[in-house]
């Protein structure tokens, strides 16, 4: 096998590997994750036991109905969420952390307003 062959199928099983990745850290079974991308069961199963390649309409479906960059199925990048999916995370994250801080607040906003109350009247 020549070095392009063997690069050529390494990466045809990285992106195999992921779909099946992702199917799995999403609890879905191949029926399930078929039905997510509008195509049979059994194509799934072809795709994962690499007896058919993935087209690009099938990586572009996993990629939009999943949330997932198209460089990490590819191979191309460590990051699996794609850029939106990114952006949410972080705003979920963020007020989350808002919220907590939040939550903390009251008892040492009072503390301050009374503290800031006697001050005032001496």
């Amino acid at each position: 096998m020549n070095n392009k062959t063997g690069a050529s199928k390494r990466k045809k099983d990285i992106v195999l590997g992921r779909i099946k990745d992702l199917r799995e850290w999403e609890k879905l079974t191949q029926a399930e994750f078929a039905e997510s991308i509008e195509v049979s069961p059994n194509t799934i199963s072809r795709i994962e036991r690499e007896e058919m390649s993935l087209s690009s309409d099938i990586a572009l479906k996993i990629a939009d109905r999943h949330g997932i960059s198209l460089d990490w199925l590819f191979g191309r990048g460590e990051e699996m969420l794609s850029p939106e999916r990114q952006a949410r995370a972080k705003e979920a994250l963020s007020c989350i952390q808002e919220r907590e801080l939040a939550e903390k607040e009251p008892s040492g906003v009072i503390k301050l307003s009374k503290r800031n109350h006697s001050d005032a009247k001496k």
